[in-house]
């Protein structure tokens, strides 16, 4: 009996200790927020995604060293998460950090940080020249669709001076269904636009290069203009946009790098309806 009693208390004080370790993370903001560590610097590998913590906190520092990445896949999939404020020290984040954080309304980086920034919530490079994230549901506004009915709705204008969007900037920002490009714009890179709502966007004159995937999935999407100045397509570029139907492109194709199936498909099959204008 003796042994029992003593057993039950052994327990009851690890669960204490536990319970209290949890709250201790609560209390600083950064519940669960797993590292691991590789030459003196710290590695963001999970953030917590908890009903309870909508906003995380990257530090500065862990276990006194600095803070200096965000791998692939640490926010990826965030059900709960609504801010997440990146610290002075993170010099680099993985191309898979972010993906399919669905309430996501905002990045906040710290003004000391020397090679990223946010405005107004979206995550740029520290120059202003690449946009790096878009937070999914960033400005989300109730609007009526051409049949009366009432749908979510996200426009945004990228600022001037912006060079390129990221690989997977916009990746499955559902309800982006605006978007307005600037003149300075060179590069889009592979899936930057994946699934997006897009019904029209102008290509600019600088544009150079449309990566893999760029647009694909963007079924709203019905007309488009390439610039002369778009060197190379890659492959399966508008993959599956099966309402875009008339593309001009002003180029000679024969002078142009053109990735597997650039063009529209439906599921890989040819659109039979598909006219592209070649206009050199």
């Amino acid at each position: 009996m003796k042994k029992a009693v003593s057993m039950i208390l052994i327990l009851l004080s690890v669960f204490l200790l536990l319970c209290s370790c949890d709250a201790q993370e609560m209390l600083s903001g950064n519940l669960s927020i797993k590292y691991k560590i590789e030459d003196g610097k710290a590695i963001v590998t999970k953030l917590p995604d908890n009903s309870t913590l909508p906003e995380i906190v990257i530090p500065d520092e862990y276990e006194g060293l600095p803070v200096t990445e965000i791998a692939d896949y640490a926010g990826v999939n965030l059900e709960y998460v609504t801010k997440i404020t990146i610290g002075k020290n993170v010099e680099e984040i993985a191309l898979w950090a972010f993906e399919n954080a669905g309430k996501l309304t905002a990045f906040e980086v710290s003004e000391e940080n020397e090679l990223f920034c946010d405005k107004d919530g979206v995550l740029y490079t520290k120059d202003m020249k690449t946009l790096l994230f878009y937070p999914l549901s960033r400005d989300v506004k109730s609007v009526k669709d051409e049949n009366g009915n009432e749908v979510k709705s996200i426009s945004y204008e990228v600022p001037e001076g912006v060079e390129t969007i990221r690989t997977k900037a916009f990746y499955k920002c559902s309800m982006l269904s605006e978007i307005t490009l600037p003149s300075t714009l060179k590069t889009i890179e592979e899936k930057a636009f994946f699934r997006c709502s897009i019904g029209e966007i102008t290509l600019p004159e600088e544009l150079t290069f449309i990566g893999k995937d760029a647009f694909g999935y963007c079924q709203q999407l019905k007309e488009i203009t390439i610039p002369a100045t778009v060197k190379e397509i890659g492959e399966y570029a508008f993959y599956n946009c099966t309402s875009l139907l008339n593309i001009t492109v002003n180029s000679i194709e024969s002078e142009m790098t053109l990735g597997k199936q650039w063009y529209p498909t439906n599921n890989g099959l040819d659109i039979k309806e598909l006219v592209i204008n070649w206009n050199a």
